[in-house]
């Protein structure tokens, strides 16, 4: 059944890239939308909403860092379009910086507001912030994965 799922999964994400084709703007448009919401949705539940426990504290940054690397695996196995290779580079870097910052977070709860300063600070996070202005200002619409 695991086996099937990841086959299924892995047709969806090859139908997604077109073959070897760039996606079309639209189409990579809707990837930046819809991977933005799942982030955007785990981040908000590890941050506005309150814990009772540690375990559910790692619970909540399990899921934020699997949205993370699911959206920059993506946004990294997708052909943007031309305009915008540079720029979806920056933002799955921007993700993996997250990522790589929550696991900090889990192993060392207690410095959590420090790393977080330290992630928002990351030139990883501010490349993508200007990769996201740099797609806006291009037309595109990134959706929550552009909002600061």
């Amino acid at each position: 059944m695991k086996r099937l799922a990841l086959l299924a999964l892995a047709g969806v994400v090859l139908a997604g890239c077109g073959g070897s084709s760039r996606l079309s703007k639209s189409a990579y448009e809707q990837t930046l939308q819809t991977d933005g919401k799942a982030v955007q949705k785990t981040i908000t539940a590890l941050t506005k909403t309150p814990t009772s426990s540690i375990a559910q504290f790692t619970t909540k940054i399990d899921d934020a860092e699997a949205a993370l690397k699911k959206a920059a695996d993506e946004l990294e196995s997708i052909k943007a379009p031309s305009d915008a290779i540079a720029d979806n580079a920056a933002i799955v870097s921007g993700l993996r910086a997250i990522q790589a910052g929550l696991e900090k977070v889990k192993a060392h709860p207690t410095a959590a507001t420090t790393i977080v300063g330290q992630i928002e600070g990351s030139p990883q996070l501010k490349a993508a912030a200007k990769a996201t202005a740099d797609l806006t200002q291009k037309g595109y619409k990134v959706g929550v994965i552009g909002a600061p």
